[in-house]
């Protein structure tokens, strides 16, 4: 009887244990999105939407997240040049662009 229970408190014990401290100490970890990276440009006329993750959380490295307008996710390098030409048009677009208020006109009755 004590064997048993000894023993499923071992079980017990082991499920418990937390996998997090072996991925720490590899140096993964689950929370990074990206585990390899595209190497090749991908042309601005693709692109929908651009996602940079710093590192932190659990990731140790930058990562760039590209979405493209066929509904995929594309994982590039951070340190990439024509990546940071993109990101300063893009900057530089939406620094330009500006929303203007519409105005109305007051209308004045002469008596």
């Amino acid at each position: 009887m004590r064997l048993s229970i000894a023993a499923l408190l071992l079980l017990l014990a082991s499920c418990l244990s937390p996998g997090h401290g072996i991925l720490e100490a590899n140096y993964t970890t689950l929370k990074c999105r990206c585990s390899g990276m595209v190497s090749g440009v991908i042309h601005p006329s693709f692109i929908e939407q651009i996602q940079v993750r710093y590192r932190g959380n659990g990731c140790p490295k930058d990562e760039v997240l590209i979405s493209t307008k066929n509904k995929k996710i594309v994982c590039v390098n951070p340190q990439a040049k024509w990546l940071q030409i993109v990101l300063k048009l893009l900057r530089s677009k939406t620094m330009s662009s500006t929303v203007t208020a519409p105005v109305s006109k007051r209308r004045t009755t002469s008596t």
